[in-house]
Parts: structure tokens; sequence; C-alpha cells
């Protein structure tokens, strides 16, 4: 059990250990779990912003060691650009970390957002730590999580989402849908297992990332009583993940014809209509 502090995330996602969203692809199929540790992508351009976001809120010292924007109008198609280009690269700037003009205009925008949320601000300035890295062991299998930051009550995590530019119920399903509870439990798991009993709730800082991101930010917390509840199923699915590492078998599809029938939704949508002809 340990928790690291200055771990570059390069390094934390490399690192064998499970972490939640391994935990989720495992539930919906053992093999999928495998398949996406075998197969570790980049993100995408979105995640690459959020990324930028990430970086400039809660680590803004290292902001301009890790990022550098690209003089206004210039282009990687002229000679200029590319020159530009070939000079960062050699500094050990990666290609995600060039932004134009416009990517470091909407970056500076959920920076603000999250500023001008002063109970998400607040939280931050309290943090025991942020962007630390947390490892332990539980059930058998080999954790790891990383919340943005955490106080000794809570565990908090920053997303930047366009679900945040929807109606709060529909984000609410996505904060289930998309693991963010999971990811909750998680890191609580892990924080209590380093010595921080007291960490009860979770807490979700949700900015849309197109405008006006600062009148679309969303403070959101899990339960004690909520996380307890998840914690029961993500005890489940470690014990299995347990056994797929002691066996090296990653159960996939099944190799026989699934019967699949008419989901019991459509026949109550069926049952109303002949009511109403009737």
């Amino acid at each position: 059990m340990t928790i690291e502090r200055n771990l570059p995330f390069p390094d934390y996602l490399n690192h064998p250990a499970f972490g939640s969203s391994d935990l989720r692809n495992f539930a919906r199929l053992p093999a999928l779990c495998d398949w996406h540790r075998r197969n570790r992508t980049n993100g995408t351009d979105a995640t690459a912003l959020g990324t930028a976001a990430h970086c400039l809120i809660l680590t803004p010292a290292l902001f301009p060691q890790q990022y550098q924007v690209k003089p206004a109008g210039m282009t990687f198609a002229s000679k200029e650009g590319k020159a530009w280009r070939d000079e960062k690269r050699a500094a050990g700037y990666q290609d995600d970390n060039l932004l134009s003009q416009a990517e470091m205009e909407q970056v500076d925008t959920i920076a603000r957002a999250f500023e001008q949320k002063r109970i998400a601000a607040k939280s931050l300035r309290d943090a025991v730590a942020a962007e630390a890295s947390v490892f332990w062991t539980q059930d058998g299998l080999k954790c790891k999580a990383r919340p943005d930051w955490f106080t000794r009550t809570c565990s908090y995590d920053l997303k930047v989402s366009v679900h945040a530019s929807k109606d709060i119920g529909t984000l609410r399903y996505r904060a289930w849908a998309e693991g963010w509870m999971h990811q909750g439990a998680h890191v609580r798991a892990g924080l209590r297992a380093n010595g921080f009993p007291d960490v009860a709730k979770h807490r979700l800082v949700v900015i849309a990332p197109k405008g006006p991101s600062a009148v679309q930010t969303y403070c959101l917390e899990l339960s004690e009583h909520t996380l307890d509840v998840i914690e029961l199923e993500m005890e489940s699915i470690r014990l299995g993940m347990v056994k797929c590492v002691e066996t090296g078998i990653w159960p996939g599809t099944p190799d026989d014809w699934t019967v699949v029938e008419i989901p019991n939704d459509e026949y109550v949508g069926d049952l109303v209509g002949e009511a109403e002809e009737v």
C-alpha cells in the first residue's frame, strides 16, 4: 500500500495494477478487460483537451513544461509551422501537447469555469494532495487509483464532459453509465486502505467543454451509502478478476448460440397500444 505524489501519469497508466476502468471492462466481459490492458491506445481529441484542462487546473506550475501554444495563424502545413513543430518535438513535447490558439482559449475557459465555482475551487485549495497515485491490494487483487485530489473526508474527480451541457437528470444517469460512480467507490477504497479511514464521500466537478462553461459546471456528490452499495458490486468483480489473474483465462463471449427474446418493454408497449385501440 502506498501513495505516490509525484508519479508521472504515463507511468501510472503503465503500472500493472488494476484501475477502475479495468474493473468496469471486466464487469462487461473479462476478455475485454484483458484486451484493453494489452492494447492501450491514446485518447481522442476530446480527452486530450480534458487532459490539458486537468493540468492547468490541478498542476498549473507544470503546464508550461508540458504544453506549448502555436503562434496565431500557424499551421503545420507551412514550412515555418513544420520547423516550429520539429523544434518542440526535439524539446520533448508530444504532438497532443501542442495546442492551437483556439484550443488554448477553450482550456482557459474551462479553468476559469472551475475557479468561478467557489465550492470546487475551495475543495482543491484544501486538498491533502492532487494528482496522487494510490496503490493497494484488496480481495487479493493489486489495485490502483488516481483521484484528481482528495481531502481527509472526501475524494474528488474533475470531468470535462459534454454531458454537463445537458439536463441534470441526464447528467445523473451518465454519472452511473460512464462508470464515474464506480470510479468513486474504487478511489475511496484505495484511500481508506492507505490510512485515510474518514474518506466517506466522493464528489464530481463536471464542466461542459464548450460555452458557456461557467454556467454549465455541476458539483455532484455521492453519499457514503451510495458508495457502500457500489462497493458490494466492486468486491464481487475483484474476486472474479483474481481467478482470471491466477489462471490466465479471461472468458469471452459464449461459444454457442445465445437465445434472445423480445424485451419485456416491447410487450408492455404492445399491450398499451392494444388497450388504447379498444
